[in-house]
């Protein structure tokens, strides 16, 4: 049997993995409608270094979790960690409506909120993510996690779009409840969701997340995840400030971004089979720097939008090609772990990003973030070349 035929024969869209795609959908269009709120932040009164702290003590509490976090995903099961996660982002969500104040006033209940909210935007993500690879058939594992990848994209494509309007309609308050709607429907998709994942029993948690991440091919993808994750902290924290600053449509960057990376992803599992993985990566990686370059340089809604396009475009095509060759040697009884260490790298990066690019942004402005963005993928690239001997 060649590969052909194992990719006409092995089933993809089986009723778990549609019940995944569509929860994965609504938990990610909430947490694009979070994409928001630094405007939030900037309405309390908060300046671009608060809406960094603010943006990086979410990431803090991922990073600060992952070895607990990850070995959840591999102990509780995939469904349960991402019942906890959608959980806890829909109290998150509803808890704002209860503290009214400026930013002074309500620093100290924004960072709690912060960081619970951190933690089950990690579990969702790293959950739903294994599951993903899980349900996937071995000869379609690029292609499934690439699938996988869409449904999210659109997520953080509609939730900005659905939380612009609802804010200029009916303000800050009804953006968290349309939130929390988004995360609660989420969680009701997952309730039928069977997950077969036999849990297991052997090394601590902490002890087995940390043999996976001395191992050479991880961490260095995890190093490249990092620098992603720094760069990806100017597109969640910095791009809606910045387009409201100069008085452009914000949702026309996120529409634009994720249009972009759906597009690769529906394609980009047939570009990895064809010409390897490999190659694809170091692409995507000069595809994402230059979107941020040309990002510095934007004065139109226009060329906001064009150059999500293309940022969007490198993201569409990076992650699916990443994932899937660093967990394709790896156990399914440790891919969790490896998962939460691929995702932990962006989390660690979003953290470094958004407090460095505050500061940052406050004495050169946005155009100096953008180019920290740029350069930080730059090296990300230089880091795959390093890497590309231990890919087989």
């Amino acid at each position: 049997m060649n590969r052909l035929d194992n990719f006409t024969k092995a089933p993809l869209y089986t009723r778990k993995f549609v019940l995944l795609l569509t929860s994965g959908l609504l938990l990610t269009t909430g947490i694009g409608v979070f994409y928001l709120f630094p405007l939030y932040v900037l309405d309390l009164g908060g300046s671009k270094s608060d809406i960094g702290i603010l943006m990086g003590i979410m990431s803090l509490s991922a990073v600060a979790l992952r070895p607990w976090t990850s070995g959840l995903v591999d102990h509780l099961g995939r469904k349960g960690s991402m019942v906890v996660g959608s959980l806890l982002m829909t109290t998150v969500s509803i808890a704002h409506l209860f503290f009214k104040g400026d930013i002074g006033q309500l620093y100290p209940v924004l960072v709690v909120l912060r960081l619970l909210f951190g933690t089950g935007v990690a579990l969702g993500i790293i959950a739903s993510l294994t599951l993903a690879a899980d349900l996937a058939p071995v000869s379609r594992l690029n292609e499934g996690l690439g699938i996988f990848g869409v449904m999210p994209l659109m997520g953080i494509a509609i939730g900005p779009v659905v939380g612009e309007r609802i804010i200029h309609q009916w303000g800050f308050s009804a953006m968290f409840l349309a939130a929390a709607m988004f995360f609660t429907v989420g969680f009701f998709f997952l309730l039928p969701l069977k997950d077969n994942f036999t849990r297991s029993h052997g090394a601590t948690t902490r002890g087995s997340f940390m043999k996976a991440l001395r191992v050479g091919l991880v961490w260095r993808m995890a190093l490249i995840c990092l620098c992603f994750g720094v760069a990806f902290a100017a597109h969640g924290g910095f791009v809606a400030p910045f387009a409201k600053a100069g008085a452009l449509a914000v949702s026309a960057y996120f529409v634009s971004y994720s249009t972009a990376a759906v597009i690769s992803r529906l394609f980009g599992g047939k570009l990895a089979d064809r010409f390897g993985e490999k190659r694809l990566i170091p692409v995507a990686l000069l595809i994402a720097g230059t979107g941020f370059v040309c990002l510095m340089q934007v004065t139109s809604t226009a060329g906001l939008a064009a150059t999500g396009f293309v940022a969007g475009l490198g993201h569409g095509l990076l992650f699916p090609s990443l994932i899937a060759v660093t967990i394709r040697p790896i156990a399914v009884g440790n891919r969790g772990k490896v998962t939460g260490i691929l995702t932990g790298g962006v989390d660690s990066g979003l953290f470094i990003g958004s407090f460095t690019m505050g500061q940052l942004g406050e004495l050169f402005g946005f155009p100096a973030i953008f180019g920290m963005a740029a350069a930080t993928i730059f090296v990300g690239f230089g880091v795959f070349l390093w890497t590309r001997r231990l890919i087989g």
